[in-house]
């Protein structure tokens, strides 16, 4: 790639800012599709995710089209004749660069699929695609922007694998954050997770914390603020920030999302057993 220009390096950051500040997975695809819509153009993007193992999926686009639902079951028919989704599946992750289906494919082959008649062509009559795939765990999560009437560059393809692994982490931190939403409105009575004593016990247990570092973690597993935390438990802001680093560090976990919903799933795993 050649050296980022002004104008590259403010793509990539209205796109980074853009996709890390999802407060959910949906929010996410929300924000992705039409924050890279808008910085690459083309046609159409679409963020898909597919269950490897019972063949779930779900699709999501940039542009509403009416005629998407009936259209989808065509996609899954001719899937294998998706040269860059075969791809990301051989590779599971280990290819980190966007791919071009001209990469594998001539235009001639492409539009003489059944793939591209029956499916991309009513779409949104798409003759290219730059993609980013990443497996996590069962499932496949693939975004591509596509083109009706030029191929993409050398200096885009750049770009998008330059953004792949803040997609990755930033689709992560969305699920996460949905997860962690389900856990709390679904739990909010209080009925399936240890109260008290009983969590704060759990949690030191669990994750060989000290008690004061396992009454700042089921605060923060509430949902509180630093500030908050510190005012319930009468102790400093910078205390509370020092017991959360060390709690960081046994859950072997980064962020304030991460270590509230691994205590929220252990309270859920307490209660099962009892």
């Amino acid at each position: 790639m050649s050296r980022l220009t002004s104008a590259d390096s403010k793509r990539l950051s209205v796109v980074l800012l853009e996709i890390y500040g999802a407060e959910g997975v949906e929010d996410f695809r929300s924000r992705a599709l039409k924050v890279v819509r808008g910085q690459f153009g083309g046609e159409l993007c679409c963020h898909n995710e597919i269950n490897l193992a019972n063949g779930d999926s779900l699709s999501a686009l940039s542009e509403p089209i009416e005629e998407f639902a009936v259209l989808r079951p065509r996609f899954f028919d001719h899937v294998e004749q998706h040269p860059s989704i075969q791809h990301h599946l051989l590779a599971e992750g280990r290819d980190t660069r966007a791919v071009k289906t001209s990469d594998f494919v001539g235009q001639r082959r492409w539009r003489n699929s059944g793939l591209y008649s029956e499916f991309y062509r009513p779409l949104a009559d798409v003759r290219y695609q730059l993609t980013i795939g990443q497996r996590l765990e069962d499932w496949l999560v693939f975004f591509a922007i596509s083109r009706r009437h030029r191929d993409f560059s050398e200096q885009e393809r750049a770009l998008l694998t330059m953004l792949r692994p803040h997609f990755v982490q930033a689709y992560r931190n969305a699920k996460c954050r949905t997860e962690l939403d389900t856990l709390r409105i679904g739990k909010a009575d209080g009925s399936s997770r240890p109260a008290g004593d009983a969590a704060v016990f759990a949690l030191m247990r669990r994750f060989e914390l000290s008690r004061r570092e396992a009454d700042v973690l089921v605060q923060l597993a509430e949902g509180k603020t630093n500030i908050e935390i510190s005012e319930t438990l009468s102790i400093s802001v910078s205390t509370v920030k020092t017991r959360l680093e060390n709690i960081y560090y046994k859950l072997n976990v980064n962020t304030r999302t991460a270590a509230a919903l691994r205590a929220l799933k252990e309270s859920v795993a307490e209660l099962q057993t009892r």
